[in-house]
C-alpha cells in the first residue's frame, strides 16, 4: 500500500500482535485478513460458540471471549500492542438473534474492552465509529450513543487512539435491509431523500483500518466517505438505470422517523438506531470527502459501480 500523509509504516510492528474484535464480522474479517496477507500477526476475539474454523485457516490466532465478560478479555490482551474493534450487535439484532443487546455490547461491552486494553497496555486502540458523530446523533440513536460513550471513554485513556468514522456503508445503506430492493421492485426514501452522502465500500474501509494500524503517525479522528457524492433519490434513479425499470418508491416522512426512534428506542433499539441516523442524515450534510482513503493509497469504489453490480446480481 502507497503511503500518504501519515507517514512510512513503522517496520518495527511486523512481529506484534493486532487483536481485532469482531473479526466474524463483514469488516472486521476482512480487516484480519489484510492484515494477515501483510505478514502480521493477528489475533481475533471470538465467542465461545462461533464457528470460527475460517479465520483459523487464515492463519489468524483465536481466543475466546465475550465483550460482555470483562473476566474473558485480559487473556485476550497478552501481548497485544493494537486493538481494532469493529463489533456491534445491531447486525445480528436485524438478523433475528434474541441473546444479546446494544447497550450490552456496543455500550457496556465497548467499555469492558477499554478498559482491558489500558489494563494490559495496549498502544494503540482503533474503534470504527461513524461520519458526523456528535451528540445529536447520539440521542437520536441507541447504537450510535453507544458508539459516543466508547469515543470518550477512550479519551480519556493514554492509549493513542484511533477513531475511523465512515460515511454510510454502500452493501447496508443501497441494500434491501435497509429498503432499496430492485428485485422486488421497491425503494424507501427516508424524509426527502435529497441531501447527498458518500457511501463508501465496506473493503475501503477495510483497508483503511489496516492501514491505520501499523502506519506510524496516524491521526486521532478520520472522518471520510467514498468518491461520488450521491442523494437517496439519486440512488434511486441509478438502480431504475442499471435495472431498466422503475421502482416503487414510498416516502418515510421525517416526522415518523421522529416518533419511530422514541417509540421503539426500549423496545426494538435496533429499527430505532436505524431510523435515528435515517433521520439525522436527511437533514445533515456531510463535510468529509475521500481524502483519507486516497492519502492511504486506497482507491475507493464509487457508489454508482455498487449499484450496477448489485443490479445485476439481483434482477
Amino acid at each position: 500500500m502507497t503511503p500518504g500523509r501519515w507517514g512510512r509504516e513503522d517496520l518495527r510492528e511486523e512481529t506484534v500482535m493486532i487483536l481485532v474484535c469482531g473479526a466474524t464480522g463483514d469488516l472486521g474479517g476482512r480487516i484480519a485478513r489484510l492484515l494477515v496477507s501483510e505478514g502480521r500477526r493477528v489475533r481475533a476475539l471470538v465467542r465461545p460458540a462461533t464457528d470460527a474454523t475460517g479465520l483459523e485457516d487464515d492463519g489468524i490466532q483465536v481466543i475466546r471471549g465475550d465483550l460482555r465478560d470483562p473476566a474473558s478479555l485480559d487473556a485476550a490482551m497478552a501481548g497485544v500492542d493494537t486493538v481494532i474493534t469493529t463489533a456491534n450487535a445491531i447486525g445480528r439484532l436485524l438478523a433475528g438473534a434474541k441473546d444479546l443487546t446494544i447497550a450490552a455490547v456496543d455500550g457496556e461491552g465497548n467499555k469492558h474492552l477499554i478498559r482491558a486494553a489500558a489494563r494490559a497496555g495496549v498502544r494503540r486502540f482503533i474503534l470504527v465509529s461513524a461520519a458526523g458523530l456528535n451528540e445529536d446523533l447520539a440521542r437520536l440513536s441507541p447504537l450510535m450513543a453507544a458508539k459516543w460513550a466508547a469515543e470518550r471513554a477512550l479519551r480519556s485513556t493514554s492509549m493513542q487512539i484511533v477513531l475511523v468514522r465512515p460515511d454510510m456503508f454502500q452493501e447496508v445503506w443501497l441494500a434491501p435491509v435497509t429498503g432499496i430492493d430492485p428485485a422486488a421492485g421497491t425503494a424507501l426514501i427516508y424524509g426527502r431523500g435529497v441531501l447527498p452522502h458518500r457511501y463508501v465500500a465496506i473493503d475501503d474501509v477495510a483497508r483503511l483500518c489496516a492501514h491505520l494500524a501499523v502506519v506510524a503517525d496516524p491521526p486521532q479522528v478520520v472522518e471520510f466517505g467514498g468518491p461520488e457524492e450521491l442523494s437517496r433519490m439519486q440512488v434511486v434513479a441509478a438502480f431504475e438505470a442499471a435495472t431498466g425499470r422503475a421502482l416503487k418508491v414510498r416516502h418515510v416522512p421525517d416526522a415518523a422517523l421522529s416518533i419511530g426512534h422514541r417509540v421503539l428506542a426500549r423496545i426494538k433499539p435496533e429499527v430505532a438506531s436505524l431510523m435515528g441516523m435515517a433521520l439525522f442524515f436527511d437533514t445533515h450534510p456531510g463535510t468529509w470527502d475521500d481524502g483519507p482513503l486516497r492519502e492511504a493509497g486506497i482507491e475507493p469504489r464509487p457508489a454508482s459501480a455498487f449499484i450496477r453490480a448489485a443490479a445485476s446480481a439481483r434482477v
